[in-house]
């Protein structure tokens, strides 16, 4: 398997430092136009022409991680020579790009997306207690993404935190969309959104609180998920302990006219989670896919489900 990598900035470096390991991966071919300013690994092919590098016939798929704004011209010139890729978050810089690859390309099953958090194992335990019912009924979703930058030129706070969670929200909740739309952002430094609070709503009364700051002292990455059985909270920060369910809840009685609210309380989980990067886990995953003789869209058509929430946000703006 021959791998085209397009950019090695900030996340590119993980992507290739990730793609070495691979048993997989035979040789990498890398795009990058700041060339001659990137430390080079004796293993891998650089190049600084974008023509020369899509002339290349043996690279099997691609792997993007330019700025944003780069996305969608290069995503278009893979699928034009109808290979695999994989897009690092955001999907595109906006939804209408989105549906211009739906509407000229008929092979966007080939389109794989970083959604880093959907590969993580403390995200996929949270699936797994949904599915179980051990949470019972959702009611909230509260997530606190919060650090001091880093700072983007072509994204705001939003297109950079705010996207994991909606992704994951998407993951959790099968794909259902927020039916109201609550956004209050705050412009610090030029027109940047900086610092911004969502409040996501949907039909079935579940809500969702995401909190996300570029200009905070203080890194958080904590998220949690509450049922009427069971409140579970997932601290990205920890290193062992990531993973928290705690079984407390309420106990509502409208008959009871002295004590309507009953308290429940009792032990804390903490389940024993095997964590491997992330990263690692999405890596073969891609190349699983693009193994698959199967067309499997569902990819392709969960990236356009968050596209349209995040526009709705924007619009909020």
């Amino acid at each position: 398997m021959n791998v085209g990598l397009i950019g090695t900035g900030y996340w590119g470096k993980n992507l290739l430092r990730n793609l070495l390991t691979q048993e997989d991966v035979k040789n990498i071919f890398v795009l990058d136009y700041n060339i001659e300013n990137i430390k080079k690994n004796p293993n891998v092919k650089y190049f600084s022409s974008k023509k020369k590098f899509f002339a290349i016939k043996d690279i099997d798929i691609f792997m993007i991680s330019t700025p944003t704004k780069f996305h969608y011209e290069y995503i278009v010139e893979c699928l034009k020579l109808d290979k695999f890729v994989c897009i690092t978050k955001p999907f595109t810089s906006n939804s209408s790009q989105v549906l211009k690859l739906k509407k000229i390309f008929k092979n966007t099953e080939k389109i794989f997306l970083d959604h880093t958090y959907l590969f993580h194992s403390s995200i996929r335990y949270l699936k797994k207690l949904l599915l179980s019912k051990k949470l019972g009924k959702l009611i909230y979703y509260d997530s606190e993404r919060i650090s001091f930058g880093k700072f983007y030129k072509d994204v705001d706070v939003i297109d950079d935190l705010a996207i994991h969670d909606l992704y994951i929200l998407d993951f959790l909740l099968d794909g259902a969309m927020p039916s109201k739309i609550k956004v209050n952002s705050q412009n610090i430094f030029g027109n940047k959104n900086f610092i911004s609070n969502i409040s996501l709503n949907y039909p079935s009364g579940f809500f969702a609180n995401i909190k996300v700051s570029w200009y905070s002292p203080i890194k958080s990455r904590r998220i949690l998920l509450a049922g009427n059985k069971k409140i579970v909270e997932f601290d990205d920060n920890e290193n062992d302990k990531k993973i928290k369910v705690y079984n407390k809840g309420i106990d509502y009685n409208p008959s009871n006219k002295i004590n309507q609210w009953l308290y429940r309380t009792g032990e804390i989980e903490i389940p024993n989670i095997f964590h491997q990067e992330s990263l690692t886990i999405m890596i073969n995953e891609f190349i699983k896919h693009s193994k698959s003789k199967k067309k499997n869209k569902s990819i392709f058509e969960h990236g356009e489900k968050v596209m349209k929430v995040l526009s709705k946000i924007k619009k909020k703006l």
